[in-house]
C-alpha cells in the first residue's frame, strides 16, 4: 500500500528538493502555521477555515477512520503543500474520491500540485475507487484547471456565478472528474 512509499522525496520544476509524507498527528502544528500564514484570498474557497485548530482536528481524525488519505510537502521542514483525498464509506458516491489540494504561493507553478495529484490518484486507485473529482472557482484556479486538464481530468460541470469571493464578486465553479483505472496506464 502507499504508506510504504513515504517519505519521498520529489525534485520540482525549479530543482528545490520537496518531501512527502503522510501527514500524521506530529504535524498538527505545522499545518496550521501553514493555513495561518496564507493570504485569506487563497483560502477562502475551502468549505471550512483551516486556520482553525478544531477543523484541522478533525481532518485528523478522518484520517484516522479511513475518510480520508492526506499528504503534506515538507521544504526545509516547512509545509508547503497539504493534499487530501476524500471517501465516502457509505452510499451513493462511495466509488468518488474528492481531491483538495493547497500549496503555498511560492512553490504554484512549479509542478509541486501536479506530484500530489499523481500520489493520490495512485492511493485512488488501491482503495479501489472509480473516479476522483476536483472542483475549481474559474478565474482564480485557471492554472490549476489547465494543468488537472493535461492529467486527463474533464469538466464535468459548470455552475455559473457560484461561489462568491470575499469580497462578494461572483465566480463560476467548475466541477472536474478523472476516470481511474486499475493501474498507471491512463497517464
Amino acid at each position: 500500500m502507499s504508506e510504504k512509499r513515504y517519505p519521498k522525496e520529489i525534485i520540482l520544476k525549479d530543482r528545490k528538493e520537496v518531501i512527502l509524507k503522510i501527514l500524521d498527528h506530529e504535524d498538527r502544528e505545522k499545518l496550521l502555521d501553514f493555513y495561518k500564514s496564507m493570504d485569506l484570498s487563497f483560502k477562502w474557497y475551502l468549505k471550512e477555515d483551516p486556520s482553525d485548530a478544531a477543523v484541522l482536528e478533525k481532518w485528523l481524525k478522518r484520517q484516522k477512520e479511513g475518510r480520508a488519505f492526506a499528504i503534506i510537502a515538507l521544504y526545509n521542514d516547512k509545509i508547503v503543500g497539504h493534499a487530501c483525498l476524500l471517501k465516502r464509506l457509505y452510499g451513493a458516491r462511495k466509488h468518488i474520491g474528492r481531491l483538495r489540494i493547497m500549496v503555498a504561493k511560492e512553490f504554484t507553478h512549479k509542478q509541486l500540485g501536479t506530484w500530489m495529484i499523481f500520489d493520490l490518484t495512485k492511493r485512488a486507485m488501491e482503495m479501489g475507487l472509480e473516479r476522483i473529482r476536483i472542483d475549481f472557482v474559474v478565474g482564480i484556479d485557471d492554472y490549476a484547471i489547465n494543468s488537472v486538464r493535461k492529467l486527463d481530468f474533464i469538466k464535468e460541470g459548470l455552475l455559473k456565478d457560484y461561489i462568491q469571493d470575499e469580497n462578494g464578486n461572483y465566480h463560476d465553479y467548475q466541477i472536474m472528474v478523472k476516470q481511474l483505472h486499475n493501474g498507471w496506464s491512463d497517464f
